[in-house]
């Protein structure tokens, strides 16, 4: 209390700066095109400075930059649809990790679109928690549309699902697994999962 008392003076601007900070490094701060803006422009600097060649290091900071926005769980949670509630806690759990991984594993396949001439970025559509953030990419005569569907979890906004030029990317995966469900069972289907992941 005695330095605060002695700085008393300054308190309005110590504050002024925490507040700065914090909308700085909190993402509840930052609308969420905002958010997918940054990324996508901190993916292009980092593929500007790689060139044609992108090595491991960076291929896994990728990972974490493109990856960092989703929330893993509520997608795995649309892509396994019906059968998500039939699921115990430690099949949840384990399911989320193994698709988390495939697709952080996928997202670096293709990084084209991360190099697009130009990304317009439409006015997000924001209801209570729920925001869709729409975009598109531009490279040559060629365009790509990417609606980013979102939520805020734990006052953060989070990327659930992302439709790439009409294909959801929740539903696309949940045919698959439906299909592969019916011919077979959860199990197998999580078993196929696995297998992928240690082929990749």
């Amino acid at each position: 209390m005695k330095l605060t008392h002695q700085v008393g003076f300054f308190l309005p601007a110590v504050l002024a700066m925490v507040l700065a900070l914090n909308s700085l490094f909190a993402g509840t701060t930052a609308p969420p095109d905002q958010l997918i803006r940054t990324r996508n422009e901190t993916i292009k600097k980092i593929l500007d400075r790689a060139g044609d060649t992108v090595d491991d290091a960076t291929r896994e900071k990728l990972k974490d930059i493109i990856n960092g926005l989703i929330d893993f769980r509520e997608l795995s949670r649309l892509a396994l649809g019906k059968y998500w509630d039939e699921r115990t806690e430690q099949e949840k759990k384990d399911f989320v990790e193994v698709f988390r991984k495939l697709i952080r594993n996928s997202s670096v396949k293709k990084l084209e679109i991360y190099r697009a001439d130009r990304i317009v970025y439409e006015k997000p559509v924001i209801k209570g928690d729920k925001a869709t953030v729409t975009t598109v990419a531009y490279k040559g005569r060629k365009s790509v549309e990417i609606v980013y569907k979102m939520h805020k979890v734990e006052g953060e906004w989070k990327v659930y699902d992302m439709v790439i030029d009409g294909l959801s990317t929740a539903r696309n995966y949940r045919d698959s697994f439906y299909r592969q469900i019916a011919k077979t069972s959860y199990q197998e289907m999580y078993n196929k999962l696995v297998k992928r992941l240690k082929e990749q």
